[in-house]
C-alpha cells in the first residue's frame, strides 16, 4: 500500500509541475535589419513526445502559443533563414530573421542607395566577386554580358585595347558616345580602363529612364555607377592579389605552304595571259613570276618561311599585382591600394603596362559632420602594332627569306630606281614605334552634414583629368619611313578635364505605414578637350626618332583642336512607400547646356515609376510563401536627353583661306564655309528619348530560382542629322533636328541553384537580351539618305551590297558579264533588267545580333571550386573583308600575297565545286562589278554567331582552422585559362571584337593560362 501511495504522489507532483511549466507565449517575427514585421510567418512548435504544431502568424507577424519550458519554436518566412528559439521563463519573445536572399541587399542608385526589394527601375548589380573573376586590362570588358541589356565588345584583341559599350541597343543616328560612367560621384571621360577591378565594391547598370533619368541629358545611352571599396569598421586588414601566366597564339588563319603557294602564283599569272609567261612550271615562266630569292627556295625543294612566327612570341608573359590596406578603427578610416600590371603582347614589341594607386579617406569629424574623399591615379603605356604588320606577315611569300645573310630583316631593292620592292613586316615589328601613354587622375572630395535627424546635406566636387600622348616613328628600314621619306614621325597629344560640382539634400520620413524619401540637388559640370597633332619627315638620323621632331627637314602638319561645354542642372526625386509593398518614385531634372543656342539651352526630363510587392500582400498565404519567395511588378516611364552634338554645331566656323583680291594673286583671309562646309544652326534642340519599361522580379523555392524580366520601348525624336544644302549656299551641310527612331527590346536574367548540400553546391545563371532599332523618320519628304540609312532599317549596322551568286562555270551565259570567264564571281541581277547596276544592291546582312547574353556555372565541393563563364551572340553578320582579302589572290594586294588554306581551294576547270574565284595576278575576276576591282559583294558577309568560353577557373580555399593557426584571414589559390574555346562559323580572328567590317583584325587571337592567389591578413 505504501508503494502504491508513493507512486501516486510522484505522478501527481510531475503532472502539477508540468502544468506549472506550460506557458502562454506571445511572440512576434521581424526582419533582423529593419525590424519590420513579417506577416503570416510560419510558426512550428516542437514538444518532445507530442505532435508537431504548425500554424501562421497574423498579418502583423504576431502569434500566441501554449508551450512548456524547453519546447522549441521555429519561425520561417519566404526569403529568410529559419530560426529556432527555446522556451524559457519569459512569456514574450521576438524572433528576428535574417534574409536568405538578396532582397535586403543595399543597391547603389543615383545620388543614394536603396534596398533591392524596393527598386522601381531596371537596375542590375554586378558584385566585386563577379568583376574579379576574369582578369582584364579594361574594367568594361570584365562587365561583358554580366548584365542583360549590356553589350560590350573589345575594340581589338591587342593588350590594352579599349571597349565599345552599349546599353539597350542604339539610341541615336549620329551622336553615339556610349554610357555615362559615374565613379564615386565623378563623371569619367572616355573609357574606364584606368579603374583597378580589385578596387571595385559594386557596379550598377541603370538601364531605364526611371533609374537613369535623374542624370537627365547625360543618360540617353544608360548610366553605369561604379562604387569603389571603402574602409570597413574594424582593425587593419591587408589584402594581396596576384596572378602570372603566359599567352599562347591561337591562330585564326592557316596560310599556304611554299609548294602550294608556288602553284597558286603560277596559276594566277598564267590565267591572265598564258603566252606571256610560257608553259606553267618551266624555268622560263618561273623566272618571270618569282624573284631571285624565291627561285632559290624553289630550287632547294620549296623552302618554307614562316612569317607569322617571325613577328610573334612563343609564350608572352602576363603578370598583375595588387596590394590593398584598410584601416577602419577610430573616427578616421583609410583604404589604399596599389597595382602593377604588365602584359607583353603576342606580337613582338607590343604590350600594355599599368601603374595605379588609389586612396580613400573618411573622417567623422563630429557625429553630424563627415568629410571624405578619394583619388585614383593611373599611368599606363600601350605599345601598339603597326597598322599593317600582322596582315602583312600573313600575306608574305613563304618562299621569301625573312633575313639576309647578315641576319638582318631582308629588304629587296630595285637596283634601277633604288626603291624597295618588298618591305619586311619584321622591320615594322622590331623597328617602328607606336606608343600610347596616358596619365589619368580621378579625384573626389565631399562633406556630409546632418543638422537634424533624417536630413542630410552633401556637397562634393569631383575631377577627371586625362592626358594622353601617341608617339609614332617609322625609321628608314620600314616602308613608311624609307627613302625619300627618310623617317616619319607623329606626336598626337590629348588633354581633357571634367569638373563636376554637386550639392544635394536628402530627407527621410517614416510614420506608421508611410515612408517618404526626398532628394533635391544642384550640379554644375564643365568639360574641356584640347588636342594637338604634329607630323614630320626628312630626319637626319633615325636615332632620335619622334623625340626630336624639331630636327625634321619637313613639317607635314601642325594642328590643334578644341572642344568644350558646360551643363547646369537642377533635379529632385520623391519616393513614397506604403506598407512597404506599394512604392512610387518620381524624378525631374532640368539641364542647361552650352552646346545649344539661346532659345533651346534648357531641357526638362521627368520620370515616374512604381513597384508593387505582390509577395507582401495579405492574400498571399503562408502556404504559397513556402515556395514563392518574391514577386514584384515594376512599371516606369520617363524622358532623357542627349546633348552629344559637336560643341560648335550652333556656330558657323571660319577657317584660314586665301583668295585673289585687288589684283594680287593670293591674299590671306578667312572662309565662312570652313574646311568641313557646315553651316551653324543656333536653333538646335535636345535629342529626346521617351522610354517605357515594364518588369517583374520572381524568386522561388527558397530563392533557388530567381528570375527578372524587363521589356522596354524607346521612342527617340529630334535626332540630329546633317542636312545636305544646295551648292549655291556655299555650305555642304547643316545640323538639324528632324529624324526619329524606335528601339524596343527585352532583357531576361535567370539564376538557379540546382544543388545545395553541406559539401556540394551548383549555381548557374543565364542572361539573354535582344532589341530591334529602326529609323521612323528622316528628312521631310525623304525616307532615305542612302541604301543603308532609310526608314524601316536600323540607324547603323546594315550591309547593302551586290548579291554574290556563286561562280561562273563553263557553258554559263555571260550576258551580265560579257568579259567574264569561268571561275569569275557571279553577281545576281536582282531587278531582272539584264544588267548589273547599283539598283541591284540590296540589304545583305546586319551586324546587330538577334540576341546575346551569357552562361555562368559555379561548382563547389568543400574547399574546391570550378567556374565556367561563357558569352554568346547569334543572328548577326560581319563584313569580313580581311578574310576575303586573304582567300583571293590578285594584284590588288601585291604579287607576293599568300592566301589561306581555304583560299588554296580555288576554282579550276577540274575543281568547280568551290566558292573561291580563280586566282588572277591582275584582279580581273572581280571586274564584273560596277566601280572596278574591290567593289565587293555579299561574298564577304559571314555569319558571326558564336559561343565563347571566356574563362575556366579552378580554385581552392584553405581551411579557416589552418589559417587561424598562422594568423591569416583567408587564402585562395587558382588556375585559370582565358578564352580557351570559341565555337563559331565566322572565319576571322574573333567575332566578339567590335568593328562591323572586321577592320580591327590587326592582332592575332591567343589563349591565356594563369596561376593566381588572393591573400587576406
Amino acid at each position: 500500500m505504501r508503494k502504491l501511495l508513493l507512486i501516486f504522489t510522484l505522478l501527481a507532483v510531475g503532472i502539477i509541475n508540468a502544468s506549472a511549466q506550460q506557458k502562454k507565449i506571445n511572440g512576434s517575427v521581424k526582419d533582423s535589419q529593419t525590424n519590420d514585421a513579417l506577416p503570416f510567418a510560419t510558426i512550428t512548435v516542437v514538444v518532445p513526445g507530442q505532435p508537431v504544431n504548425k500554424f501562421a502568424a497574423d498579418d502583423h507577424g504576431n502569434f500566441t502559443v501554449d508551450a512548456p519550458v524547453g519546447a522549441t519554436i521555429q519561425a520561417s518566412f519566404a526569403g529568410y533563414q529559419p530560426k529556432k528559439v527555446t522556451v524559457a521563463d519569459s512569456t514574450t519573445i521576438t524572433i528576428l530573421l535574417k534574409s536568405s536572399g538578396n532582397l535586403s541587399e543595399v543597391v547603389v542608385i543615383a545620388y543614394g542607395t536603396e534596398k533591392r526589394k524596393d527598386l522601381t527601375g531596371a537596375i542590375t548589380s554586378i558584385s566585386a566577386k563577379e568583376v574579379s573573376e576574369m582578369p582584364s586590362t579594361n574594367l568594361a570588358t570584365a562587365l561583358a554580358s554580366r548584365s542583360p541589356g549590356l553589350e560590350v565588345h573589345s575594340a581589338s584583341t591587342q593588350p590594352g585595347a579599349s571597349a565599345v559599350v552599349n546599353v539597350r541597343g542604339l539610341n541615336s543616328i549620329t551622336q553615339l558616345e556610349g554610357p555615362l560612367y559615374i565613379v564615386d560621384g565623378v563623371a569619367l571621360v572616355g573609357d574606364i580602363r584606368n579603374i583597378n577591378p580589385s578596387d571595385i565594391e559594386s557596379v550598377e547598370i541603370l538601364k531605364d529612364a526611371a533609374a537613369a533619368g535623374i542624370y537627365g541629358s547625360r543618360a540617353a545611352e544608360g548610366v553605369i555607377l561604379i562604387t569603389t571599396k571603402k574602409p570597413k569598421a574594424g582593425a587593419t586588414s591587408v589584402n594581396f592579389e596576384m596572378y602570372t601566366g603566359i599567352q599562347v597564339n591561337n591562330p585564326a588563319y592557316q596560310m599556304l605552304d611554299a609548294r602550294n603557294f608556288a602553284t597558286l602564283r603560277r596559276s594566277a599569272f598564267q590565267d591572265a595571259d598564258p603566252g606571256t609567261f610560257g608553259a606553267p612550271g618551266t624555268d622560263t615562266a618561273d623566272r618571270k613570276i618569282f624573284n631571285t630569292y624565291e627561285l632559290q627556295s624553289i630550287a632547294n625543294g620549296y623552302t618554307n618561311y614562316n612569317w607569322q612566327k617571325a613577328i610573334m612570341h612563343n609564350d608572352a608573359p602576363i603578370e598583375n599585382y595588387t596590394l590593398s590596406v584598410s584601416n577602419g578603427t577610430g573616427s578616421n578610416r583609410v583604404y589604399f591600394s596599389g597595382q602593377y600590371q604588365n602584359q607583353e603582347g603576342i606580337l613582338v614589341n607590343t604590350g600594355y603596362k599599368k601603374y595605379s594607386g588609389f586612396l580613400r579617406d573618411e573622417t567623422q569629424i563630429r557625429p553630424f559632420l563627415k568629410l571624405g574623399g578619394s583619388v585614383n591615379y593611373t599611368h599606363d603605356i600601350t605599345s601598339n602594332p603597326s597598322p599593317n604588320e600582322y596582315q602583312q606577315s600573313l600575306t608574305e611569300s613563304p618562299l621569301m627569306p625573312i633575313y639576309d645573310a647578315s641576319g638582318q630583316p631582308l629588304i629587296v631593292i630595285d637596283k634601277s630606281t633604288g626603291v624597295p620592292t618588298i618591305f619586311n613586316p619584321v622591320t615594322l615589328a622590331q623597328d617602328a614605334t607606336n606608343l600610347y601613354t596616358t596619365n589619368r587622375t580621378n579625384a573626389n572630395l565631399y562633406l556630409e552634414f546632418t543638422p537634424v535627424k533624417n536630413l542630410m546635406l552633401r556637397s562634393s566636387i569631383g575631377a577627371d583629368i586625362y592626358q594622353a600622348e601617341q608617339d609614332t616613328y617609322y625609321p628608314r628600314t620600314t616602308g613608311p619611313g624609307y627613302t625619300p621619306t627618310n623617317g616619319f614621325a607623329e606626336i598626337y597629344n590629348t588633354r581633357a578635364t571634367d569638373i563636376l560640382w554637386e550639392n544635394t539634400a536628402t530627407y527621410n520620413f517614416a510614420k506608421g505605414d508611410h515612408e517618404v524619401n526626398l532628394l533635391g540637388g544642384f550640379t554644375f559640370e564643365k568639360h574641356e578637350d584640347f588636342a594637338t597633332d604634329m607630323q614630320a619627315d626628312q630626319f637626319p638620323t633615325d636615332l632620335l626618332s619622334y623625340k626630336a621632331i624639331g630636327s625634321a627637314g619637313q613639317k607635314l602638319q601642325d594642328n590643334s583642336n578644341y572642344d568644350g561645354w558646360a551643363v547646369r542642372s537642377l533635379f529632385a526625386r520623391a519616393v513614397y512607400k506604403y506598407k512597404g509593398r506599394y512604392i512610387l518614385n518620381a524624378t525631374i531634372r532640368q539641364d542647361g547646356s552650352s552646346r545649344f543656342g539661346p532659345n533651346n539651352k534648357f531641357g526638362v526630363f521627368p520620370t515616374v515609376s512604381g513597384a508593387w510587392r505582390v509577395i507582401d500582400e495579405p492574400w498571399i498565404g503562408y502556404k504559397l510563401k513556402t515556395w514563392l519567395n518574391d514577386f514584384k511588378l515594376r512599371l516606369s516611364y520617363g524622358l532623357v536627353g542627349n546633348q552629344n552634338l559637336p560643341y560648335d554645331a550652333i556656330y558657323t566656323r571660319y577657317d584660314p583661306a586665301t583668295y585673289p583680291f585687288n589684283g594680287s594673286s593670293v591674299t590671306s583671309g578667312y572662309s565662312a564655309a570652313g574646311t568641313n562646309g557646315v553651316l551653324g544652326n543656333n536653333s538646335l534642340q535636345w535629342e529626346v528619348q521617351h522610354q517605357l519599361n515594364a518588369g517583374t522580379d520572381i524568386a522561388l523555392l527558397d530563392n533557388r530560382i530567381q528570375l527578372s524580366v524587363d521589356v522596354y520601348n524607346k521612342d527617340i525624336s529630334s535626332l540630329l542629322m546633317p542636312l545636305p544644302l544646295a551648292p549655291s549656299s556655299g555650305f555642304q551641310t547643316e545640323f538639324v533636328n528632324v529624324a526619329a527612331m524606335n528601339t524596343k527590346g527585352i532583357d531576361v536574367a535567370l539564376k538557379i541553384t540546382p544543388i545545395k548540400t553541406k559539401d556540394f553546391t551548383w549555381q548557374t545563371s543565364l542572361n539573354w537580351s535582344k532589341y530591334k532599332s529602326v529609323v521612323t523618320k528622316l528628312f521631310p519628304g525623304r525616307d532615305s539618305v542612302n541604301l543603308a540609312l532609310r526608314v524601316g532599317l536600323p540607324p547603323s549596322g546594315t550591309y547593302v551590297n551586290y548579291v554574290f551568286n556563286g561562280l561562273y562555270q563553263q557553258g554559263d551565259n555571260f550576258a551580265l558579264d560579257p568579259n567574264g570567264k569561268p571561275g569569275d564571281i557571279k553577281i545576281k541581277d536582282v531587278n531582272g533588267d539584264g544588267k548589273i547596276t547599283p539598283e541591284d544592291e540590296v540589304v545583305v546582312g546586319s551586324s546587330i545580333p538577334k540576341g546575346w547574353g551569357s552562361f555562368w556555372n559555379y561548382f563547389r565541393y568543400k574547399s574546391v571550386s570550378l567556374t565556367i563563364y561563357s558569352t554568346y551572340e547569334y543572328g548577326q553578320q560581319l563584313n569580313n573583308l580581311t578574310f576575303t582579302d586573304l582567300t583571293y589572290y590578285n594584284a590588288l594586294y601585291g604579287n607576293a600575297s599568300n592566301v589561306t588554306v581555304q583560299g588554296g581551294n580555288y576554282w579550276t576547270p577540274t575543281n568547280t565545286n568551290t566558292n573561291i574565284p580563280r586566282p588572277n595576278a591582275f584582279g580581273t575576276s572581280l571586274k564584273t562589278l560596277p566601280g572596278g576591282p574591290g567593289q565587293g559583294s555579299s561574298y564577304s558577309i559571314q555569319n558571326a554567331s558564336y559561343l565563347k568560353i571566356q574563362h575556366i577557373t579552378l580554385g581552392y580555399d584553405f581551411s579557416p582552422t589552418l589559417l587561424n593557426k598562422i594568423k591569416i584571414h583567408s587564402l585562395n589559390i587558382y588556375a585559370q585559362v582565358l578564352n580557351p574555346f570559341l565555337f563559331t562559323g565566322y572565319k576571322g580572328v574573333d567575332p566578339d571584337v567590335a568593328g562591323a567590317d572586321a577592320a580591327n583584325e590587326i592582332y592575332p587571337r591567343y589563349r591565356t593560362f594563369l596561376l593566381g592567389a588572393k591573400l587576406g591578413l
